[in-house]
């Protein structure tokens, strides 16, 4: 599977952009794609079997999962994440722009791991059975999935921040 043109030009614009390598995230429906630089054979990319609206629809019945909801889809997606830890290497930085992501970094460029992880814990807080740790996050199953990908993703592949990049002109993708 060859890496989507847009995503393609996304990264482009990313790494032009950027003052350190990077990681660019595009967090599909069905599929997630990452893309670094690979040197002189040009961007190097990889693709998972991991979306938003797959992981909500296998995972989650309602728009706050249940514990055992997020235990099977943290342990779903930790399994498909295993493919990218030698992949990713040594850069530390992600950066996507992904609109549910641009809504949990409240305006900010950058996004912190440990920022990440607190909307997360609040998120399971909420599946707990605190409606109120809930207040300010994004709202709906896709948004959760969304949240515990990018919390595994950080987490396993050692990224201490995801950069928040505005939309593309060609950002609707599939």
């Amino acid at each position: 599977m060859s890496l989507p043109t847009a995503v393609q030009h996304a990264f482009d614009r990313a790494r032009q952009a950027a003052s350190a390598p990077l990681v660019w995230l595009h967090l599909g429906a069905d599929t997630l794609w990452l893309a670094r630089d690979g040197g002189a054979s040009g961007a190097a990319f990889l693709s998972l079997d991991l979306g938003t609206d797959s992981t909500a629809r296998l995972f989650f019945r309602s728009d706050r999962p249940t514990p055992l909801e997020l235990e099977r889809a943290i342990d779903h997606v930790e399994d498909e994440l295993m493919r990218a830890v030698a992949w990713s290497g040594e850069i530390t930085t992600l950066a996507t722009e992904h609109p549910l992501v641009r809504g949990l970094a409240h305006n900010s460029a950058v996004l912190q791991r440990d920022s990440v992880e607190a909307s997360f814990q609040r998120l399971a807080s909420g599946a707990l059975g605190d409606p109120s740790a809930l207040k300010g996050l994004p709202t709906g199953r896709e948004a959760a999935a969304t949240l515990l990908i990018l919390r595994e993703l950080m987490h396993h592949l050692g990224f201490n921040q995801v950069a928040v990049a505005p939309p593309s002109p060609d950002a609707a993708l599939p």
